[in-house]
């Protein structure tokens, strides 16, 4: 195996060989082309189409602007390689619209010529031939906020094992709406967007966002609704059977006189489960005649904690005393 020293000696033998001096001279060539060719790529001006991000800048502490506007814009150019790879490879530049310099009767408002010509200034001169939006008008106000209400538009269900515990909670209960117009003196509740979530099993936070009416805007425009949810346990207990609806001079008696109550009950009320719920026979609902000698029984008063809470059956034997 030849040493890596003499490897080298092999190569500089053959590169000052006439052949090896030949292709260096070749491959110098090669090199020489592509650079020109590369420069000469960068300074041929081409169709582009790219989305700039826009700013609203210089916009005063007392305004605020009922529409932000887009956060992008999307435009097509012509421009030269090297610009674009200072576009590209670099910072993706920025069109800032300058409030103080475009605000006129409580608007912000910019034509496709003034769109075009801050494209032109954020791209360095390049030749803009469409902007999209092609104008805005936006909206602004020197009026405060009024707070109002967030009112809550959800359907959720917990898992089968499962149950929401509590109320939802919002990150914010309230927000500030603010008016192109007049600040109005009072406004009812803004609304979420629709939740809908079916089957969780554990705690969920959703973002959402909130409904602002037309021509307003919401400060902050969404936020956190969290559920809770908790593991079911099953839990049993006996309950006296207790006669309602009988007449006086009469006695209803059960046979058996308690009865088995089942239940599933979230883990934080676990132990504070046993609750005044009621088992009843109502003396009412017994059909003389009918031969039947089992009275219905119904379970009422049941927390509203309790899941599938059912009786070990349905209805009980029964004799009637009467004084």
């Amino acid at each position: 195996m030849a040493s890596p020293r003499s490897f080298v000696r092999y190569c500089l033998i053959a590169l000052r060989s006439p052949r090896g001096r030949d292709t260096m001279m070749f491959l110098l060539f090669v090199v020489i082309s592509c650079i020109l060719w590369a420069v000469l790529s960068l300074n041929d001006e081409k169709q582009y189409d790219l989305r700039l991000p826009m700013r609203i800048t210089n916009v005063p502490d007392s305004v605020t602007l009922i529409s932000p506007g887009p956060e992008a814009l999307s435009v097509s150019l012509r421009a030269k390689g090297t610009q674009l790879m200072k576009m590209t490879v670099g910072r993706m530049p920025t069109v800032n619209v300058d409030f103080r310099a475009f605000r006129s009767d409580g608007t912000v408002h910019l034509s496709a010529t003034d769109l075009k010509g801050l494209v032109r200034n954020a791209t360095g001169g390049s030749q803009v031939s469409v902007v999209y939006p092609d104008s805005l008008s936006l909206p602004y106000t020197t009026h405060k906020g009024i707070r109002v209400p967030v009112r809550l538009d959800y359907k959720v269900t917990a898992g089968p094992q499962s149950a929401l515990t509590g109320r939802p909670r919002l990150s914010a209960d309230s927000v500030l709406l603010y008016t192109a117009g007049s600040a109005p003196d009072r406004a009812d509740a803004v609304s979420t967007e629709p939740i809908h979530l079916l089957g969780i099993d554990k705690n969920t936070t959703q973002r959402v966002k909130l409904m602002a009416p037309k021509g307003t805007r919401l400060i902050p425009d969404s936020i956190d609704v969290t559920f809770e949810v908790e593991p079911l346990i099953f839990k049993s207990r006996k309950v006296v059977i207790e006669p309602v609806n009988v007449p006086e001079g009469t006695k209803l008696i059960t046979f058996p006189a308690q009865i088995d109550v089942f239940f599933m009950v979230p883990v934080s009320g676990y132990r504070q489960s046993d609750n005044h719920f009621r088992v009843v026979a109502d003396y009412r609902t017994i059909r003389q005649g009918t031969g039947s000698r089992n009275v219905k029984l119904s379970l009422i008063n049941v927390p509203s904690n309790f899941q599938n809470a059912h009786l070990s059956a349905d209805s009980a034997e029964y004799i009637i005393e009467r004084h």
